[in-house]
């Protein structure tokens, strides 16, 4: 389908009856409320957990608001159906993220568990798949039924018998862990066969990094505390290596780091725990286009002009991020594409406030990126990667902005 085409089928998708105002600080201009009416979207006084479908578009995102009447513990679930990989961002009425999960409810369902104050919020799901994703979409509160297939009390671990979680044979990683202990990291390794698991205690609160990495593997990280309750996993934060950020302190106790590789059980796998660094975290979420660096953020920014109709430009990209800012001089439905000429682009876009206007990696058109959203008039930050280990190449950048026929 002509990129025109595929631009103003996706405008004419918009409510018309939504389009008057910004939703949750200018995410969006389209959104239902999950009750049907601000008042009847009340999670904290709810008998039942609200339960919605929708499609995800290609390079957009689905966008359903909710109410909090009071403080609540709440959980916010996106299901693709029949199959796909959804993620979701939960924004404060300010357009704040105060929320997001990719895999969280197991089977790349997300889920995101959270305690937010009274206030309206809205949840963006958006889809890595190249095409329109079904998903269905439950939020509650953490007292209510769930819909993912994530327990809330996850099962002691049930691999191997050489010494999973729970097992009488675990190998050790460290006891009694303090902050000089992994100021310079703690670190142990082997093939997951041998070593499904690896027991640990904190002799006093802290806050971690826990990293999985291998040559030959692709790891999954899941941290347990010592009931077997799962805190924390993670698959791919790097390429196939996996980390774990605990930034809120674990208090002291036993905890066990259970590892599966997904590529086999006899590649070596290495785990390392370190202090959790926020200067760094920050610095890994720029580089990876997932944060937009800041006025105190030395991040270089390359101006590529203001988009009028068209703009095109071509940079070197790697796995880490190159930052571009943009101006848009009136609103209009953009067009973004990074052209890779079989490379693997993927890109993001923010506005100046960092909130989260939209990314992609694979468009419709194979690996090239294609994102397509609703902007309105103002200064933007656009992020290039590249996915995969090792990527680098040329890619070019072309933006079109349209806008309704008069």
């Amino acid at each position: 389908m002509p990129r025109l085409a595929a631009a103003l089928l996706l405008a004419a998708a918009l409510p018309a009856q939504a389009q008057d105002a910004p939703i949750c600080g200018g995410i969006s201009l389209v959104g239902d409320w999950l009750g049907g009416t601000a008042d009847a979207s009340d999670i904290a006084t709810a008998e039942a957990p609200f339960d919605a479908s929708g499609a995800v578009p290609i390079a957009g995102h689905l966008v359903r608001m909710f109410t909090l009447s009071a403080r609540a513990e709440i959980r916010v679930e996106v299901a693709a159906r029949p199959e796909g990989d959804p993620y979701v961002t939960i924004f404060d009425a300010a357009g704040t993220q105060v929320g997001e999960d990719d895999d969280g409810g197991g089977d790349f369902a997300a889920r995101a568990e959270m305690s937010l104050e009274p206030g309206s919020y809205c949840l963006a799901a958006r889809s890595y798949e190249s095409g329109v994703t079904e998903v269905d979409l439950r939020v509650g509160r953490a007292d209510q039924p769930a819909m993912t297939a994530r327990a809330e009390t996850a099962p002691a671990y049930q691999g191997e018998a050489s010494g999973g979680c729970g097992a009488p044979d675990i190998a050790v990683l460290a006891e009694g862990i303090t902050a000089a202990d992994i100021a310079d990291g703690l670190s142990a390794g082997g093939p997951t066969g041998a070593t499904p698991a690896w027991a640990l205690s904190l002799a006093e609160p802290l806050s971690l990094t826990l990293t999985g990495v291998s040559e030959t593997g692709d790891p999954v990280l899941r941290l347990r505390d010592g009931t077997g309750r799962l805190l924390a996993e993670n698959d791919d934060a790097d390429g196939l290596d996996s980390r774990i950020d605990i930034a809120d302190p674990l208090p002291p106790g036993e905890y066990c780091l259970e590892v599966e590789d997904l590529n086999g059980s006899e590649n070596d796998v290495f785990v390392e725990i370190l202090s959790f660094d926020p200067d760094a975290e920050r610095r890994r979420e720029i580089a990876a286009g997932n944060m937009a660096p800041g006025p105190s953020d030395d991040t270089p920014l390359r101006e590529i002009g203001t988009l009028e109709t068209v703009l095109v430009t071509e940079a070197q990209a790697t796995t880490e991020a190159v930052w571009f800012s943009l101006n848009v001089a009136q609103g209009g439905l953009v067009l973004i594409e990074a052209l890779g000429n079989g490379l693997d682009p993927a890109v993001s876009l923010f506005d100046r406030a960092g909130r989260d206007m939209g990314r992609n990696d694979d468009g419709p058109n194979g690996l090239d990126a294609q994102l397509v959203t609703k902007l309105f008039p103002g200064e933007y930050l656009l992020a290039l990667r590249m996915v995969g280990d090792g990527q680098s190449g040329p890619v070019r950048i072309v933006m079109e902005r349209y806008v309704p026929a008069q």
